[in-house]
């Protein structure tokens, strides 16, 4: 039996919409993705099972994580042997974190494993974004690569191997709130601008490339100060409830980025000191989150994704 584990991503990371993507880590060690478990059957089944499985489709056919099963026998392993595919969904849809990345990338790692493909980095990036696509509405690299390479990564169609890793500071803590309830990818993107005035395009590239060049010189202070999204935020935050809110409460609490995770309505912070995390955290379970929410100091998941 193979069983492997995908974490959680931050994608966009702030300056770096549709380009730059951030693995979670919780810090009390508890996992923080999916899980898929391949093992030899005597008929291909599929199973979902874990806390989020009774809001996915009910019939197997409709699950991304057996059409990646599909895709795989049809098209990469034909000579493969029956299996038994189990996804365990503990990450919940339309949370802003990744979760069809996590269950494309575990379910194609998993399976490579099992089967002995040996697909290069690349090869498996490219059959995860195909894959992702179909629920995010368009090819998009900035949670499938920290998903499955983990760390902090800098990605895109035009980088070589899909992805670059760029360091941070190893005291850097990520709070990460979920308030409870869904946002749609596509509504999500569909309030974002259909283009950028020449004075924003020029902006956004200056404000990505120095915030990567200050990272791999180590200034990491100087990258903090010129973090901020003028591309997605200003158009999504209407959509979440609270968030405004907590964009203007946590500053104060410590919070050097109050942000929001990919599409939302997940939001995180970037904090300089496990204090100023736990103040985060403590003022987000009280006035962000509902009973149905979570909220996780993380740092960065450095190990990706891998077999348990």
């Amino acid at each position: 039996m193979i069983e492997v584990y995908a974490p959680a991503s931050i994608g966009n990371f702030s300056v770096g919409f549709d380009a730059l993507g951030a693995a979670l880590a919780p810090i009390d060690g508890r996992l923080l993705g999916d899980v898929v478990q391949v093992s030899s059957a005597i008929e291909d089944q599929f199973v979902c099972s874990g806390n989020y499985a009774n809001k996915l489709p009910s019939e197997a056919s409709e699950n991304l994580a057996y059409q990646c099963l599909v895709h795989f026998r049809e098209h990469v392993a034909p000579t493969m042997l029956p299996v038994k595919l189990e996804l365990k969904k503990n990450l919940p849809i339309g949370s802003g974190l990744g979760s069809s990345a996590c269950s494309v990338v575990a379910t194609f790692a998993a399976l490579d494993k099992f089967a002995e493909t040996a697909l290069s980095q690349e090869q498996l990036i490219e059959l995860m974004a195909d894959f992702e696509a179909r629920v995010s509405g368009g090819r998009h690299y900035d949670n499938i690569t920290p998903c499955y390479l983990g760390g902090l990564q800098l990605t895109g169609d035009i980088i070589p191997n899909k992805s670059i890793a760029l360091p941070v500071d190893k005291q850097w803590y990520y709070v990460a709130a979920f308030p409870g309830f869904s946002l749609n990818t596509a509504k999500a993107r569909s309030v974002l601008p259909k283009q950028l005035p020449m004075h924003n395009s020029v902006e956004f590239a200056q404000r990505l490339s120095a915030f990567c060049s200050l990272l791999l010189t180590g200034r990491y202070d100087a990258a903090l100060a010129i973090m901020g999204d003028e591309i997605a935020e200003p158009h999504r935050a209407p959509l979440i409830s609270g968030f405004s809110e907590a964009k203007l409460a946590l500053p104060a609490l410590g919070a050097e980025v109050v942000s929001i995770s990919g599409a939302g309505p997940t939001l995180f912070t970037v904090c300089k000191s496990l204090k100023a995390a736990q103040q985060c955290a403590a003022w987000l379970e009280q006035n962000y989150i509902n009973e149905q929410g979570f909220c996780h100091i993380c740092q960065l998941d450095e190990r990706g994704t891998r077999q348990l």
